[in-house]
């Protein structure tokens, strides 16, 4: 990954509701899901993309496709190396997975600038504000699901998908996880974590074998809160390999490790208000974990696979870290944040190198609640719940 005087290059309408992740399927092509239930896909122009330092507001794209059939929010987006196959993952309780260049099943006119024209519409007179509002939005080819996974009971908080693609994880908030074999869609292996709390991110091993998840509940008082949980597991038998939280904390006696106040001040330390976020490294050497949810400030583990030792602590996001990314190279680790911000940090040393955007406000404004990273390395996309898509070019000559 190359990084010099990054800039703005994009930003795709994706008003209407939330949007709240995001990937690339290859270098000009992305989707992305909002909290409706929508999934859109964008083709970025190949020519005449905009140079840095234009004054003016990044230039919208239209979408070109709806992914039609989730009955509720979007979770996470995983797409296959060969940028063919779509994973959503829903509220909804289900997986879907997607033939992207499948023939549509027809089209469907939808508005993606509800806000914009809201805004527009009060300066416009009475009698033409209703037809401005209610005007057509644009036409999209709709695709509808290729395979529906089930055997979630609850929001499918969790998505990960190997690097090989071979293998899917998938977490809910009934605290169950399931690795598939993702061509055959048949489970390799499931369980259920820790009692009265929800899986709030999963992971999986570059080849597949290793998951990570983190088990993590709302308190109910401040003496009653359900113990966290962060583990490495065995995905082909869903066998325990290695609980973080007991490496993390190696002062705390097992007897009280359970739901009590003296624990809760030593994890929610480390973990603050769940790590809500994960991701390996390419080598599957380390593993990245963001501190997310209303925090002062969310930072990003970088754990020791091997050992489970947090080997350094890097950003910084204000009110907490929304998605975590690794470069290809292993050198950097990308976090998006509740600070509308997506922070960019080297490995090696954990200094930050790059900020894309700039904080607009406070946590209850906007987030950048899930980012991707381009196959080629060239670009960063961000998910803003404020309406919109932003990519930016990392490199701006």
């Amino acid at each position: 990954m190359q990084i010099n005087q990054p800039f703005q290059q994009w930003q795709l309408k994706f008003e209407g509701d939330w949007p709240t992740s995001v990937t690339f399927l290859d270098d000009h092509r992305l989707a992305a899901g909002n909290r409706a239930g929508q999934i859109c896909v964008w083709s970025l122009p190949e020519a005449g993309e905009p140079a840095p330092g234009a004054k003016s507001e990044p230039p919208n794209v239209s979408p070109i496709r709806l992914l039609d059939g989730h009955t509720n929010g979007i979770t996470h987006l995983r797409a296959t190396a060969d940028g063919k196959t779509l994973i959503s993952s829903s509220l909804d309780h289900s997986i879907r997975v997607w033939d992207v260049d499948a023939m549509p099943s027809g089209k469907r006119s939808i508005v993606l600038d509800g806000a914009t024209r809201e805004r527009e519409a009060r300066n416009k007179p009475a009698k033409e504000r209703e037809a401005f509002l209610q005007a057509p939005g644009i036409e999209l080819d709709v695709v509808e699901a290729a395979q529906v996974l089930d055997g979630h009971e609850g929001w499918v908080n969790g998505l990960d998908l190997s690097a090989d693609g071979k293998r899917l994880i998938s977490g809910d908030d009934r605290c169950l996880t399931i690795v598939r074999d993702l061509a055959a869609g048949a489970e390799v292996s499931r369980w259920r974590g820790y009692d009265r709390v929800w899986v709030r991110s999963a992971a999986i091993s570059p080849d597949g074998k290793l998951a990570f998840t983190c088990e993590f509940a709302g308190r109910r008082s401040d003496f009653d809160v359900p113990a966290a949980q962060a583990r490495l597991w065995n995905a082909d038998d869903g066998s325990l390999k290695l609980d973080l939280l007991k490496v993390w904390t190696p002062e705390i006696k097992e007897e009280d490790r359970g739901d009590t106040y003296g624990y809760l001040q030593k994890w929610s330390k480390l973990i603050k208000r769940g790590l809500v976020c994960a991701a390996f490294s390419a080598d599957g050497q380390l593993l990245a974990v963001g501190q997310g949810g209303e925090t002062d400030t969310g930072q990003v583990h970088l754990v020791d696979v091997a050992t489970g030792k947090i080997a350094r602590t890097v950003s910084g996001h204000r009110y907490g870290v929304c998605d975590v990314k690794f470069s290809a190279d292993g050198r950097f680790v990308l976090s998006a944040g509740r600070d509308t911000t997506v922070r960019i940090c080297e490995v090696s040393s954990g200094k930050e190198v790059a900020q894309l955007g700039k904080e607009r406000g406070g946590q209850f404004k906007d987030w950048l609640h899930a980012l991707a990273i381009s196959p080629d390395q060239s670009r960063v996309a961000a998910a803003d719940i404020a309406g919109s898509v932003h990519v930016w070019r990392l490199a701006g000559d």
